[in-house]
């Protein structure tokens, strides 16, 4: 309060006066968690580091402490400190898988088709990977390319994609990959292969065990639904096709045929760790 001294006649300047207990705040103390040691040392060591660690740190961080194991198919990236309610942030949506790009219906092929012919006819060693992409091809040049090949032993990767393909020359295909034993990727994408000869060609595969893609989506016909369960019931008797592409239109038919898919890349990992 503040005024005039009644006996002294001085003036009492003003003063603020606070009732009750001084408020004074307190700091809340944050809950910590606790991690294994070894984790804690190693995820202080990777934030010093700061904006130079990578993804590539964190997933090799994942690997040494086994968290791939525990993280099952969330990305490992993704993982965070464990926080009061949720343990893990929500993970980002899945990684697309890597897609090969199309076959370039632009692009020019230089390649000479008879010399090439010839070289597949006489067995050249030196040609493994044969690429006729984009080049127009009459039937009677198919089916020497296909005679051709029953008997190579050389080539193993053969790409006949956009060459204005037609069913009357799967036949050849067809005793292609009943014959070699050394072909292990047959493209023949983007040309004009109707839906009951593309079943057919997938028929042949039944007694092939060296062919490990097959490459047949993007044709100018439409695959009808019964032909797609044809195929996909055919690929359950292969046991060795690991890639293939199709433009699926039935769900049913498309999950069949991964499916059997999977089963083959299955195996052929077993094969490669010596398990089979």
């Amino acid at each position: 309060s503040s005024g005039i001294n009644a006996e002294y006649g001085d003036y009492i300047p003003y003063v603020k006066e606070t009732k009750g207990k001084k408020f004074v705040k307190v700091e809340e103390e944050k809950e910590k968690t606790v991690y294994d040691d070894e984790f804690e040392k190693l995820l202080a060591e990777a934030e010093g580091v700061g904006g130079d660690i990578t993804g590539d740190d964190i997933d090799a961080l994942a690997d040494i402490l086994g968290a791939n194991s525990l993280l099952g198919s969330v990305d490992v990236t993704s993982c965070s400190r464990p926080g009061k309610e949720t343990g893990l942030k929500s993970p980002p949506p899945a990684k697309p898988v890597k897609v090969v790009d199309p076959v370039d219906m632009e692009e020019v092929n230089e390649i000479d088709v008879d010399a090439t012919v010839e070289q597949l006819k006489s067995n050249d060693s030196s040609i493994t990977h044969c690429i006729f992409n984009n080049v127009p091809l009459d039937r009677e040049i198919v089916d020497s390319i296909t005679s051709a090949m029953m008997r190579n032993t050389s080539v193993k990767k053969l790409e006949m994609c956009n060459c204005g393909i037609i069913d009357d020359s799967i036949e050849g295909f067809i005793t292609l990959l009943k014959s070699n034993s050394t072909l292990e990727s047959l493209s023949l994408e983007t040309n004009k292969i109707s839906g009951k000869f593309l079943k057919q060609l997938v028929l042949g595969l039944e007694t092939n065990e060296t062919l490990k893609e097959l490459r047949i989506a993007n044709q100018y016909f439409t695959t009808g639904v019964g032909d797609e369960m044809a195929i996909s019931k055919a690929l359950e008797k292969n046991h060795s096709l690991v890639k293939f592409s199709l433009n699926w239109k039935n769900g049913g038919s498309r999950n069949t045929a991964d499916r059997w898919i999977m089963r083959n890349n299955d195996i052929a990992r077993k094969k490669r760790q010596g398990l089979l």
